[in-house]
């Protein structure tokens, strides 16, 4: 496989534009459907989700456009209606990791919403997406009207610490290869379950790099590898799994 090939699934990200702000001053069916589709709120009272959905705006974000920046004070709560969101941290020298990709029904700026600490992470649209976005101010007054928001909340923000948990074990037990190989095999499940990451949705080689948490030549490499093992093949934007069992494999731990 030559490098040209493995570069089939790159793809340029442009820059973002100025986002664009739509009140939900009528209850939007397909809000009200995302937000009960989310195990957070679907326990909540037509009420409650009224209160919610009045609260609530829709904001629209270009792709490339960057929506919140790591240290700066949490704006609210984003519920995302369409679209897909990286967040993500940078080091001192500008070194990028992408922690987690968000896509519909999905929802970031939880933790903020209690402690009133800053951003945990940075967040851009990876593509035009649309959000539900809740202002802190609303949220807390909700929250002290109707304390079975926050209580919905905890199972989301003890999900998150595990997710945190399993990424401390990827880097500190796992090879960037065997990292690679964990991602792809997820991919593959949410296209399964017919969710909204299929693998064939464009990823730049920075973005996978970021993700996987190695340089791009790592990353390259890892593909090629796994090409020549006919693990997987790379045909048209899409990476195609071939030996889900040997990606597994290659999955597992190296302690």
């Amino acid at each position: 496989m030559t490098k040209t090939d493995t570069g089939a699934i790159i793809t340029s990200v442009c820059a973002g534009t100025l986002q664009i702000t739509t009140n939900l001053t009528m209850i939007d069916t397909t809000a009200s459907r995302i937000l009960r589709s989310i195990p957070c709120f679907s326990g909540l009272s037509p009420e409650v989700l009224k209160q919610l959905l009045a609260s609530a705006r829709e904001q629209s974000f270009a792709k490339g456009e960057t929506i919140l920046l790591e240290g700066e004070s949490c704006p609210g709560l984003f519920v995302m209606k369409s679209g897909a969101v990286k967040l993500y941290r940078n080091s001192r020298d500008g070194q990028e990791q992408i922690m987690r990709v968000v896509h519909p029904t999905g929802c970031f700026e939880c933790a903020p919403l209690f402690d009133r600490g800053p951003n945990p992470v940075s967040a851009q649209a990876l593509e035009a997406s649309k959000a539900i976005f809740v202002p802190i101010a609303n949220f807390e007054s909700l929250m002290s009207s109707y304390p079975e928001i926050a209580l919905q909340l905890v199972p989301v923000l003890s999900m998150r610490l595990r997710d945190l948990l399993n990424t401390v074990e990827d880097f500190s037990f796992r090879s960037a290869s065997s990292r690679l190989a964990k991602l792809l095999l997820q991919l593959g499940e949410r296209q399964d379950e017919g969710s909204s990451m299929p693998t064939n949705r464009p990823l730049t080689q920075h973005h996978l790099a970021c993700v996987v948490g190695c340089s791009r030549q790592v990353l390259n490499n890892s593909l090629r590898e796994l090409v020549r093992e006919d693990v997987i093949k790379i045909e048209k934007r899409r990476i195609i799994v071939l030996e889900p069992d040997a990606l597994w494999e290659r999955t597992q731990p190296e302690h």
